[in-house]
């Protein structure tokens, strides 16, 4: 009976793990297509004149 709702606490946990890292990536992605580059999680684009 315990082991029902540890069960469910780790998987609440990877999910949202995954979420992170699927957004993190997605971010990372989003910052390279604007010509940026990610420090962190801030993304500074660099000024083309």
């Amino acid at each position: 009976m315990i082991f029902r709702p540890i069960r469910l606490l780790v998987i609440i946990g990877i999910a949202f793990t995954a979420g992170v890292v699927y957004e993190k990536q997605n971010y990372k992605k989003i910052c390279g297509e604007i010509g940026g580059i990610l420090n962190g999680s801030i993304c500074t684009a660099q000024v083309q004149e």
